[in-house]
Protein backbone atom coordinates (compact mmCIF):
# COMPACT_ATOMS: atom_id res chain seq x y z
CA UNK A 1 0.00 0.00 0.00
CA UNK A 2 3.20 2.71 0.73
CA UNK A 3 4.30 1.75 -2.47
CA UNK A 4 1.33 2.52 -3.78
CA UNK A 5 1.08 5.36 -2.67
CA UNK A 6 4.16 6.86 -3.42
CA UNK A 7 4.26 6.10 -6.47
CA UNK A 8 0.60 8.02 -7.07
CA UNK A 9 2.48 10.37 -5.08
CA UNK A 10 5.37 10.86 -7.66
CA UNK A 11 2.96 10.51 -10.61
CA UNK A 12 0.52 13.63 -8.87
CA UNK A 13 4.05 15.38 -8.80
CA UNK A 14 5.31 15.10 -11.90
CA UNK A 15 1.87 15.63 -13.71
CA UNK A 16 2.06 19.28 -11.52
CA UNK A 17 5.82 20.36 -12.21
CA UNK A 18 4.83 19.52 -16.03
CA UNK A 19 1.63 21.30 -16.21
CA UNK A 20 3.23 24.46 -14.59
CA UNK A 21 5.87 23.97 -17.23
CA UNK A 22 3.39 24.52 -19.91
CA UNK A 23 1.63 27.17 -18.25
CA UNK A 24 4.90 28.77 -17.98
CA UNK A 25 5.83 28.47 -21.32
CA UNK A 26 2.24 29.34 -22.57
CA UNK A 27 2.56 32.74 -20.60
CA UNK A 28 5.30 33.36 -22.32
CA UNK A 29 4.60 32.73 -25.47
CA UNK A 30 1.49 35.27 -24.70
CA UNK A 31 3.53 37.42 -23.74
CA UNK A 32 5.30 37.72 -26.84
CA UNK A 33 2.26 38.40 -29.23
CA UNK A 34 -0.79 40.83 -27.21
CA UNK A 35 -3.24 43.97 -27.93
CA UNK A 36 -2.28 46.45 -25.39
CA UNK A 37 -4.07 50.30 -25.41
CA UNK A 38 -1.29 52.55 -25.88
CA UNK A 39 -3.85 55.29 -25.49
CA UNK A 40 -7.83 55.90 -24.04
CA UNK A 41 -9.55 58.53 -23.71
CA UNK A 42 -13.16 59.34 -23.23
CA UNK A 43 -14.58 63.33 -23.63
CA UNK A 44 -18.28 64.40 -22.67
CA UNK A 45 -19.72 66.40 -25.05
CA UNK A 46 -23.02 68.26 -23.98
CA UNK A 47 -25.79 66.88 -23.77
CA UNK A 48 -24.44 63.63 -22.40
CA UNK A 49 -22.38 62.56 -25.75
CA UNK A 50 -19.21 60.55 -25.50
CA UNK A 51 -16.36 60.81 -28.08
CA UNK A 52 -13.89 58.37 -27.32
CA UNK A 53 -10.22 58.46 -29.04
CA UNK A 54 -7.90 55.38 -28.73
CA UNK A 55 -4.42 53.66 -30.28
CA UNK A 56 -3.72 49.98 -29.68
CA UNK A 57 -0.38 48.40 -30.28
CA UNK A 58 -0.21 45.43 -31.56
CA UNK A 59 2.38 42.48 -31.54
CA UNK A 60 1.29 40.05 -33.79
CA UNK A 61 2.97 36.13 -33.64
CA UNK A 62 4.94 34.77 -36.49
CA UNK A 63 2.31 32.62 -37.20
CA UNK A 64 -0.13 35.71 -37.97
CA UNK A 65 2.35 37.44 -39.65
CA UNK A 66 2.64 34.53 -42.00
CA UNK A 67 -1.07 33.66 -42.14
CA UNK A 68 -1.46 37.06 -43.44
CA UNK A 69 0.85 36.84 -46.11
CA UNK A 70 -0.76 33.62 -46.82
CA UNK A 71 -4.02 34.93 -47.48
CA UNK A 72 -6.04 34.94 -43.79
CA UNK A 73 -7.97 37.63 -43.09
CA UNK A 74 -7.27 39.44 -39.55
CA UNK A 75 -10.20 40.70 -38.09
CA UNK A 76 -9.42 43.29 -35.34
CA UNK A 77 -13.16 43.94 -32.67
CA UNK A 78 -13.16 46.59 -30.38
CA UNK A 79 -15.83 46.11 -27.70
CA UNK A 80 -17.73 49.10 -25.62
CA UNK A 81 -19.91 47.71 -22.91
CA UNK A 82 -22.07 49.94 -20.32
CA UNK A 83 -21.20 47.99 -16.76
CA UNK A 84 -23.09 48.63 -13.47
CA UNK A 85 -21.34 48.05 -10.54
CA UNK A 86 -22.78 45.37 -8.23
CA UNK A 87 -21.49 44.66 -4.47
CA UNK A 88 -24.53 41.82 -3.79
CA UNK A 89 -24.45 40.15 -7.21
CA UNK A 90 -22.84 40.34 -10.42
CA UNK A 91 -21.99 43.22 -12.38
CA UNK A 92 -25.01 44.20 -15.01
CA UNK A 93 -23.84 44.79 -18.33
CA UNK A 94 -24.99 45.94 -21.59
CA UNK A 95 -23.49 45.84 -25.20
CA UNK A 96 -22.83 49.21 -26.76
CA UNK A 97 -20.69 49.38 -29.65
CA UNK A 98 -18.50 46.60 -31.81
CA UNK A 99 -16.18 48.55 -34.09
CA UNK A 100 -14.78 45.86 -36.69
CA UNK A 101 -11.45 46.48 -39.12
CA UNK A 102 -10.22 43.99 -41.22
CA UNK A 103 -6.59 43.30 -42.28
CA UNK A 104 -5.59 41.53 -45.39
CA UNK A 105 -2.53 41.41 -47.71
CA UNK A 106 -2.20 41.85 -51.42
CA UNK A 107 0.61 39.89 -53.05
CA UNK A 108 0.10 41.41 -56.24
CA UNK A 109 0.41 44.89 -55.50
CA UNK A 110 2.26 43.76 -52.29
CA UNK A 111 0.23 46.05 -50.20
CA UNK A 112 -1.76 45.99 -46.45
CA UNK A 113 -5.31 47.21 -47.31
CA UNK A 114 -6.98 47.81 -43.52
CA UNK A 115 -11.29 47.95 -44.12
CA UNK A 116 -13.22 49.67 -41.37
CA UNK A 117 -17.02 47.43 -41.44
CA UNK A 118 -19.23 50.35 -39.92
CA UNK A 119 -18.16 53.35 -42.39
CA UNK A 120 -16.48 51.30 -45.27
CA UNK A 121 -13.35 53.42 -45.23
CA UNK A 122 -10.46 51.55 -46.83
CA UNK A 123 -6.57 52.38 -46.65
CA UNK A 124 -3.85 50.78 -48.27
CA UNK A 125 -0.09 50.65 -46.95
CA UNK A 126 3.06 49.41 -48.36
CA UNK A 127 4.10 47.88 -44.60
CA UNK A 128 2.19 46.02 -42.18
CA UNK A 129 3.84 48.24 -38.88
CA UNK A 130 1.89 51.46 -40.71
CA UNK A 131 -1.16 49.23 -41.62
CA UNK A 132 -1.11 47.93 -38.16
CA UNK A 133 -1.12 51.79 -36.40
CA UNK A 134 -4.28 52.54 -39.02
CA UNK A 135 -5.89 49.53 -37.97
CA UNK A 136 -5.83 50.19 -34.32
CA UNK A 137 -6.32 53.77 -34.45
CA UNK A 138 -9.95 54.94 -33.46
CA UNK A 139 -10.31 58.85 -33.59
CA UNK A 140 -13.21 60.59 -32.39
CA UNK A 141 -15.59 57.90 -32.43
CA UNK A 142 -19.30 59.08 -30.91
CA UNK A 143 -20.67 56.31 -28.63
CA UNK A 144 -24.17 55.59 -28.85
CA UNK A 145 -26.19 57.50 -26.24
CA UNK A 146 -26.15 56.23 -22.98
CA UNK A 147 -29.96 55.40 -20.88
CA UNK A 148 -30.39 57.76 -18.16
CA UNK A 149 -29.63 55.35 -15.24
CA UNK A 150 -26.00 55.63 -16.17
CA UNK A 151 -25.09 58.97 -15.69
CA UNK A 152 -24.12 59.00 -11.80
CA UNK A 153 -25.40 55.28 -11.17
CA UNK A 154 -21.98 53.73 -10.57
CA UNK A 155 -21.84 52.66 -14.03
CA UNK A 156 -18.76 52.63 -16.73
CA UNK A 157 -17.44 51.75 -19.97
CA UNK A 158 -15.37 48.63 -20.30
CA UNK A 159 -13.24 48.37 -23.50
CA UNK A 160 -11.57 45.60 -25.32
CA UNK A 161 -10.06 44.33 -28.20
CA UNK A 162 -9.48 41.11 -29.92
CA UNK A 163 -7.73 40.26 -32.74
CA UNK A 164 -8.47 36.80 -34.48
CA UNK A 165 -8.27 35.45 -37.90
CA UNK A 166 -11.51 35.74 -40.23
CA UNK A 167 -11.66 32.48 -42.41
CA UNK A 168 -10.50 29.83 -40.26
CA UNK A 169 -11.69 26.41 -41.01
CA UNK A 170 -13.39 24.16 -38.48
CA UNK A 171 -10.33 22.49 -37.61
CA UNK A 172 -8.79 25.64 -36.96
CA UNK A 173 -11.83 26.95 -34.99
CA UNK A 174 -11.57 23.83 -32.85
CA UNK A 175 -7.58 24.26 -31.94
CA UNK A 176 -8.37 28.12 -31.14
CA UNK A 177 -10.48 27.20 -28.50
CA UNK A 178 -7.14 25.85 -26.55
CA UNK A 179 -4.12 28.40 -27.93
CA UNK A 180 -3.86 31.28 -27.89
CA UNK A 181 -2.05 30.98 -30.98
CA UNK A 182 -4.73 31.94 -33.56
CA UNK A 183 -5.89 35.22 -32.03
CA UNK A 184 -4.58 38.08 -29.66
CA UNK A 185 -7.09 39.99 -26.89
CA UNK A 186 -6.01 42.96 -24.78
CA UNK A 187 -6.81 43.44 -21.32
CA UNK A 188 -9.86 45.63 -20.48
CA UNK A 189 -9.69 49.34 -19.74
CA UNK A 190 -12.73 51.12 -17.59
CA UNK A 191 -13.75 54.47 -17.83
CA UNK A 192 -16.11 55.56 -15.01
CA UNK A 193 -18.92 57.49 -16.02
CA UNK A 194 -19.70 60.54 -14.46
Amino acid sequence: MISKLSITQRFLVTGLLLLCACLGQAQAQASESSIRFQEFSIRIQPPKQLITTLKLDYDLSDYLREGLLNGLTLQNETRFTLEWHNTWWWNTQKPLVVVKTELKYHPLSKQYQVVRQDTKQSWNFPNLPAALEQMGALSDHRLPALPGDAWGDNAAIFVTATLTQQSLELPLKLKSLFSDRYSLESDGVLWPIP
